[in-house]
């Protein structure tokens, strides 16, 4: 027995150390460790808080904030719930970077009246006012008059509907971010600012696309431009279309026709006998607009006022009319003649032109309206002027003596652009006159009046 006590006694200041050690560890998890708020946004644990009131405020101050900044009402638009949890405090997020998570987690939501074309949603405004105003300026732009028309009917060929909602905020729109998106159908169409020496064709070119495209994006109706005017560059495809129905009067040419007379004395020129004039009458009709451009017409009456007087030409037997070879799209008097005068040189191989020759100093003409592509010296061409008549087709006019025109300018058809000459590799004074359609050459003759 007293064996046994003398072992006990030995043992109880080790046992004393065991329990100290272990009470000083539960204190020390207990230290390391606090209650906390588990912050749940849509189901999902997102950061854990020290409370429950520090993450309320920053969402009430965040909401604030998004509120001054877009200018109207908003609600949250997720679900956030709380859990108290325990957790080592150096996971729970310090209280200046709340509102930082916070902005990352949630969204709000406004309320908005949204633009709906044939069932689907388009474009968010802030309210009905707005997004009504600008489907009447998408109509009223769009369905504008030309001089001389009254209006009978105007609507959307589009089942078009304005419906009040609640739309996330990043949503909503500006009315000029709506209009743009409905009239070229994305939401931020690319734009170019005009500047010193521009003009519509060089900016097509510059930005792939086309002069009529510029036009009808920026409602243009005329070329004139400003400098720092700001132009969409972006080929249209309008989500919505004015229909207008329209009834107008307006005097109209009547083109003259062209009749060729063979002069088997005249081997290899052409010569012009009477020269043409249009004639003009004065029309009265109906037509159906979408989005500015006729869709149909009817002529409701007609008046001639002067008859057409025919353009003759004198050809000399060789110079024949020949038809198109393969050249889908190729028709017979789409171009006019630069001049007239003795064909010297034909359309063969190794010469995709015809030579016109003449006295220096004789004008050329344009064959058709387009804009001036090239305007200089061109190697062995000489004095040349390119035009790209914005249908297919362009003409080159070489050898010239002296030009008229610069590099963008917009011509004419008839309109004086040279003066035919004897420049660059030259037998003699010539024009030398290239067509070319979708950037093939074609015979001149198949193709001019």
């Amino acid at each position: 027995m007293i064996t046994y006590l003398r072992h006990r006694d030995q043992l109880a200041p080790a046992s004393f150390l065991v329990l100290a050690l272990m009470i000083f560890s539960c204190m020390w998890l207990l230290a390391q460790n606090a209650s906390a708020v588990a912050v749940n946004i849509d189901g999902q644990t997102q950061f854990l808080a020290s409370s429950v009131q520090e993450v309320q405020e920053a969402l009430q101050q965040l909401e604030a904030e998004q509120e001054a900044q877009a200018n109207t009402d908003l609600k949250l638009s997720n679900e956030v719930e709380y859990q108290n949890v325990f957790a080592l405090s150096g996971r729970v997020l310090p209280s200046d970077q709340i509102s930082v998570k916070l902005a990352q987690c949630v969204r709000f939501e406004a309320a908005a009246a949204t633009i709906v074309i044939n069932g689907k949603a388009v474009a968010s405004l802030v309210d009905q006012s707005q997004a009504q105003q600008l489907v009447e300026r998408f109509k009223t732009e769009y369905g504008k008059l030309a001089e001389g028309e009254n209006l009978i009917q105007l609507d959307f060929e589009e089942q078009v509907e304005i419906i009040e909602d609640s739309v996330p905020l990043e949503q909503i729109c500006t009315p000029e971010q709506a209009y743009d998106l409905i009239a070229t159908g994305t939401l931020n169409p690319e734009k170019y600012v005009v500047q010193e020496g521009d003009n519509l064709w060089l900016i097509a070119r510059r930005n792939d696309t086309y002069v009529d495209d510029i036009k009808q994006a920026n409602h243009l109706t005329s070329e004139l431009l400003s400098l720092g005017q700001e132009l969409i560059v972006v080929k249209s495809k309008p989500l919505l279309t004015a229909v207008a129905k329209v009834e107008g009067s307006k005097l109209e040419a009547i083109p003259f026709e062209t009749q060729v007379v063979v002069d088997p004395s005249a081997a290899a020129t052409v010569r012009v006998r009477e020269p043409g004039q249009d004639g003009e009458r004065k029309i009265t009709y109906q037509a159906i607009k979408k989005n500015g451009v006729v869709a149909e017409r009817t002529i409701t009456s007609e008046e001639i006022i002067k008859n057409p007087v025919a353009r003759v030409l004198v050809k000399g037997n060789q110079v024949v009319q020949v038809a198109s070879r393969g050249s889908t799209g190729i028709s017979k008097g789409v171009l006019d003649w630069p001049v007239y005068g003795p064909i010297s040189q034909y359309y063969r191989s190794g010469h995709p032109a015809i030579d016109i020759t003449g006295k220096v100093g004789t004008a050329l003409q344009a064959s058709g309206s387009g804009y001036v592509v090239e305007a200089g010296w061109n190697g062995g061409y000489g004095r040349t002027i390119v035009i790209d008549h914005g249908n297919g087709y362009s003409t080159r006019y070489a050898h010239c003596n002296s030009l008229s025109v610069s590099v963008g300018q917009k011509v004419s058809r008839g309109q004086t652009i040279a003066t035919l000459g004897s420049t660059g590799r030259s037998t003699g004074p010539h024009c030398h006159y290239e067509v070319l359609y979708n950037g093939s050459a074609v015979n001149p003759l198949s193709v001019l009046k």
